[in-house]
């Protein structure tokens, strides 16, 4: 695994954790735009899965 990779995973576990350990303490705008983070930084993940080359097998 790639360094950007494990950091966009390190993001989206930030992420997840931050909107776990503040619900109901955070306004309702607050905890969208902490979702909205952490939807970002999967879909990157997403899209750095998908452009990654095929792996190659033995025939």
């Amino acid at each position: 695994m790639q360094a950007e990779e494990k950091m966009l995973q390190a993001e989206i576990e930030f992420w997840r954790y931050m909107i776990e350990s503040r619900r109901g303490t955070v306004s309702e705008q607050a905890t969208e735009r902490m979702l909205n983070a952490c939807e970002l930084a999967q879909r990157k993940l997403m899209m750095m899965d998908s452009k990654s080359p095929p792996v190659r097998t033995r025939q």
